[in-house]
């Protein structure tokens, strides 16, 4: 190795005008000047340390893409270049731009344009406007099939009816909240 590393030194020399001066490093059959960084293969950059010896080499890490769906390796780079993204949902499936994830009563998610994380959008109830709600299969809120109603103890009342109770005039009324939402309520009035 040391009569190699003469030869490379005459051969460098003349173009650096005889500044070299040093020892230099191997690396798969191939000599490097010592203080130099070199690719030694497309995922393994190398540093020849002043004074040579042995060179210093970092393999790269590939971050994947976990939600590409086609990749390429044909360009030469250490890691392979995503050519298409979609979005991996939690159960590992992926899933093409625009395609629909999920698609519930209450909740919609679709892979956005572009990929990456699955977009959802979930519907929220607004209070029932009735004591006895129904869940209907395939509609995401809960219905009132005899309208909407107030409970007074143990009877249900449709809006605007009234019943007397120990002297006191009950009745199920509607009303707007401040927050402009529609609710029901059992008012009563003693006589």
């Amino acid at each position: 190795m040391f009569l190699c590393l003469i030869s490379f030194v005459a051969v460098l020399a003349p173009s650096l005008h005889g500044a070299y001066i040093g020892e230099g490093c191997e690396y798969d059959g191939r000599l490097y000047m010592s203080g130099t960084k070199f690719k030694a293969k497309a995922c393994t950059s190398c540093h020849c340390p002043r004074g040579g010896g042995m060179p210093n080499c970092v393999i790269e890490e590939c971050a994947p893409d976990p939600h590409c769906i086609k990749f390429d390796n044909q360009s030469g780079e250490c890691c392979p270049v995503c050519q298409e993204r979609g979005c991996r949902h939690s159960d590992g499936q992926l899933f093409q731009q625009g395609e629909v994830i999920r698609n519930e009563a209450c909740v919609r998610c679709y892979c956005p344009l572009g990929g990456g994380d699955p977009i959802c959008d979930v519907t929220s109830c607004p209070l029932s406007q009735c004591v006895d709600p129904v869940k209907v299969p395939g509609v995401c809120c809960p219905i009132c099939p005899k309208g909407p109603n107030c409970q007074i103890g143990l009877l249900t009342l449709p809006i605007g009816q009234s019943v007397m109770i120990e002297g006191a005039t009950c009745t199920c009324e509607s009303f707007l909240d401040v927050d402009g939402i529609k609710r029901t309520l059992a008012r009563c009035n003693k006589n």
